[in-house]
This record gives C-alpha cells, structure tokens and sequence, in this order.
C-alpha cells in the first residue's frame, strides 16, 4: 500500500516525547516495515486550532501544499493518527474526499461533554466531523471504544489494543548490576518512576509519589526511588524529595526510551500514580521487564494493569493507600515474586505490538479496496 499518514496533534518526527508519539512512530515505522510505502503528509500542528484564528490563513496554505503533495504520491489510502477535539483533523477528510482514497483514524477519541463548552465546541464539532466521514475508525482504549460506538456504525468501529515490542524490554542481570553499581544501589529496594516532568498532571503525579513515598523511606530505610525524567517542574520536586525524603530519591535526568529496559531490571518495582493518565507505555515496559506496579486505579492504569496480579491500585489521590502498596510490595518477597512472574506473560498475551498491529495491517489493506 501507499499510506498517506498525518499525525495532527504532534509530528511523529517531534523532538519532544510522549507516549502518544510513541504509538504513533510505531504505528508508522511497523507499516514501512512491512513494505508499504508512506508520506508524511504534513507536519502542520493542529493543537488547539479552533482557538488560534491567527493560523487559519497558515492552515489554508497547508491545505494546498498538502493537496499536491498527496496528488503527487498517489496514496492507496489517508490514515490519520489521534484525531480528537483539542487537535481535530481538518486536512484529512476534505483531501480524501478531493482525491477519492479512503480516510481512516487510528486512534479515534469522542466524548459529547466538550460540545457544552463554547472554548472546545469548534475542535468538538471538526473532530465528529472527521470521525464521520472516516471509512473506519480504530479505538484503542475501552471508554474510546464505548463512545465512539455511539455515532460510528459497527462495521466501521474496530477495538484494537496498543502495546510495546517486548524483546525491547527483557530483563538483563547485566544491566541490573550495572545500573546499582553506578548509583551504589546494592543491598537497596528500588522503586522506579519516569515521567516527563512537566507542569500539569505528570509532576503531580510525581508530587503524590514523592509523598506517598516519604512514610516508606522512613519504614525501609534502604529504599531509594528512582525518578527518570526531566522538565520545568524537576527543580520544585526535587525540593519536595529532598524535605520530605531527604537523599532517597534520586532524579535520573531524562532516559532514552531504549535504555530504560535497563532502569527496569534494576528496579524491584514500578511506581507511578497516573493522573488523568491514558493506558501509559511505561506501565507496559516495566511489567514486561517484571517488575510489579503501583498506580492510581484511573483509567489508564487499570487498562495496563491487573490488579492483585500483576499490580496493585489504589483510589486517586489516596496517598496512604498508595503508600501501603509500595511498603507491601518491597516486604513481601513472595507476592513481589508472583507479580513479577505474571507481568510479562500478561503483557505478552494482550499487549505484543506486532502482533496487534498486524491485525490493524489487514484492516487497512481491506479498507484501502472499499471505493475501488
């Protein structure tokens, strides 16, 4: 096939990381690893458009540029990834519909609250109109799944599931041993977080892990946590550990992504609370790495983990509840033990990204024949 791809809320190229680009690079490279040919159609951001009148005019001259652009690449197909109300696809549709390709989303988000609000109802109203006019439409979370059902006929619905490529995150004895010996970790109980530490919810997160952990590290005094991560808000929560914690919190600095297999195998568990937090890659690599979670029982977690086998939740901003999950894991051995067994195979059974993403593979070759 040859896929023109948009990612309209951050260019999959974005020097900046998250888990949602992460998902949609994969989604990209795994197709041209399998011999399709793709264009990035464009690299135009429209995050918030609807409230920036002053890029209208710049998002008109994209549309051309971008209409000749496909024009001349000729695609069997325009797949769009991530399209809800803050960064609507405004170039798909109308592209599509002028080239006659069929139009599908990866990643379709719907929820009928932002059309109350007159600051989202613009972005609300794009996005439907986008999922719309799709030819199919992939939901890869369960509450996404269940919205979008309601104006997406069933035929043109697919309920797929993200997920990592798990020989990327194997546990390495070497690593472990050479991760505790650079930070001098022997004979302590790690606990593991990464996040982007920006200021919105990922460093409150951070801020309830640091609190939650304060009474542990009082408890067991040899437990250290580790924090991988870095962004505006590191200096204020490195404060907070150093009051609260005093030195057993160690701030790691930002981890390439395919170095932080290494962080995992030297961990004993992993801890990240999830605020507001979608399934969240890294509750996959470090399960897939065996190591037991403690998170929030939000909706992102409890999509990544099951509770009471592979981890163990608690309510949102119940610090102390928090807190006893993290001091239960790192006493008993036993349960950390059969945590630590049963992580990966459940990663491997529901989240094995190749797997998943052959499935999605076939559906867009069949897609990519439906207006022949």
């Amino acid at each position: 096939m040859r896929i023109a791809f948009f990612a309209p809320h951050k260019p999959i190229d974005h020097p900046l990381p998250s888990g949602d680009l992460i998902i949609g690079k994969t989604l990209h490279n795994f197709l041209r690893s399998q011999g399709h040919e793709l264009l990035i159609a464009s690299r135009f951001r429209l995050r918030n458009i609807s409230q920036k009148p002053l890029k209208w005019p710049a998002l008109y001259l994209e549309f051309r540029k971008t209409l000749k652009r496909v024009e001349e690449f000729k695609p069997d197909l325009w797949l769009t990834y991530h399209s809800y109300y803050k960064s609507p696809d405004l170039l798909g549709p109308y592209i599509s519909e002028k080239t006659g390709i069929p139009y599908a989303i990866y990643q379709g988000v719907f929820a009928t609250k932002y059309r109350r609000n007159y600051k989202t109802w613009a972005g609300y109203m794009a996005n439907k109109h986008a999922l719309l006019y799709a030819d199919h439409v992939f939901a890869n979370k369960d509450i996404d799944f269940h919205n979008l059902s309601r104006i997406i006929l069933p035929e043109k619905l697919s309920r797929t599931y993200p997920g990592i490529e798990p020989d990327k995150f194997n546990y390495c004895p070497q690593s472990a041993e050479e991760i505790r010996n650079k930070y001098k970790l022997n004979g302590k109980r790690i606990i593991l977080s990464t996040a982007m530490l920006r200021d919105d919810v990922k460093a409150e997160s951070i801020a309830d892990l640091i609190n939650a952990f304060a009474p542990v590290s009082r408890e067991i005094p040899n437990a250290i946590l580790l924090i991988a991560g870095d962004g505006e808000a590191r200096p204020r929560l490195e404060k907070l550990a150093a009051q609260k914690t005093g030195n057993q919190v160690i701030f790691l600095g930002q981890v390439k992504r395919d170095k932080l297999y290494k962080y995992y195998s030297a961990a004993d568990i992993f801890a990240y609370p999830g605020i507001n937090e979608a399934l969240g890659m890294v509750y996959l690599e470090a399960q897939c790495t065996g190591l037991p979670v403690v998170a929030y029982s939000t909706r992102g977690p409890q999509e990544a983990v099951v509770h009471g086998e592979t981890g163990l939740l608690s309510p949102e901003k119940d610090i102390a509840a928090m807190s006893a999950n993290i001091t239960r894991l790192l006493i008993d051995d036993g349960l950390r033990g059969e945590m630590a067994k049963a992580a990966p195979e459940h990663v491997l059974r529901n989240f094995d990204l190749n797997r998943n993403l052959h499935e999605v593979e076939q559906s867009l070759i069949t897609i990519s024949h439906w207006r022949d």
